[in-house]
């Protein structure tokens, strides 16, 4: 049992060391609000993290560059509160505001404030885009669909899947793991596959059933995979269809599922739009909540 915890600790301390990823003001993103200054002159460091269920993304900005200083993911540990304390040993920062699944518990470690994904998403997608009103996140347990106002950067619209992993993330995983597949794998068998199957079902666990008897059936791998892309991708559309505007033109797509390039490239053939990834899509609830900590001091 001593071992045990010792183990968690160890792989603890380790995801959050090794999976650390300072930016060193390479981020092309540069806020241009002017960020308030301590009672000394001194800038205040305004830090930002998203906890969601499968990973933390956390950011600090500089008050007085205006950009990103300091950027780390890891994967969200079982003790949660043992993993917020280490950040909070290891970083500094004049005000914080979480969000995520896990922002109460963070708000409680780490202090500060807190705001809902949505608002953080909303946030950071028109600081970034002002000229894009259509946001699609995906991200490993949700997915959500933003129509944002772009005059005044208010939230006009949104729907959101978090009741079934058909229309998230997780749905990609688990279809990889019936296939014997890494995710980018799948993602690269997906680009070379051809449009000769369906999957049916939006349910993940009949849809796993689908993929087996297409697989046994002698259906080329590829096929399949870009098969389970595109039941993925009517799920996506289904939720933009609720939001965009017709004379919407770019998609802004943000999350960890961004960065699935097949996705990518279906989702803006299907709505015949140019669909735009901005760097380090899954950081966007970070950025989002590091932008409003602006409005908190």
């Amino acid at each position: 049992m001593l071992i045990t915890i010792i183990s968690i600790v160890i792989i603890d301390f380790i995801n959050l060391t090794l999976l650390s990823r300072p930016a060193n003001n390479s981020s092309p993103h540069k806020p241009t609000d002017h960020f308030p200054f301590g009672s000394a002159g001194v800038p205040i460091k305004l830090a930002g993290i998203d906890i969601g269920s499968r990973s933390i993304e956390f950011v600090i900005l500089d008050s007085e560059t205006t950009e990103i200083i300091d950027r780390f993911q890891a994967e969200t540990s079982i003790d949660l509160s043992k993993q917020l304390g280490l950040i909070r040993e290891r970083y500094d920062w004049g005000h914080l505001v979480s969000t995520g699944y896990g922002r109460q518990l963070a708000q409680k470690v780490l202090g500060g404030d807190v705001i809902t994904e949505i608002k953080a998403y909303t946030t950071s997608a028109h600081h970034f885009h002002p000229t894009i009103d259509t946001v699609i996140d995906l991200g490993g347990q949700d997915t959500k669909a933003l129509s944002i106002n772009r005059s005044s950067g208010q939230l006009h619209k949104f729907e959101m899947n978090d009741k079934c992993s058909a229309g998230t993330g997780k749905f990609f995983e688990m279809m990889a793991g019936s296939l014997g597949l890494s995710l980018d794998e799948l993602v690269a068998e997906a680009l070379r596959g051809s449009k000769s199957v369906e999957i049916n079902s939006t349910c993940t666990v009949f849809a796993e059933s689908e993929v087996i008897s297409l697989l046994t059936s002698g259906v080329a791998l590829a096929d399949i995979a870009r098969a389970i892309h595109e039941a993925l991708l009517t799920k996506l559309v289904s939720l933009l269809s609720r939001v965009i505007r017709s004379d919407s033109g770019e998609i802004l797509f943000v999350g960890g599922g961004a960065k699935n390039r097949a996705m990518v490239q279906l989702l803006a053939e299907a709505l015949n739009r140019q669909v735009i990834v901005p760097p380090h899509p899954d950081f966007y609830g970070a950025y989002g909540a590091a932008i409003h900590a602006i409005k908190s001091v």
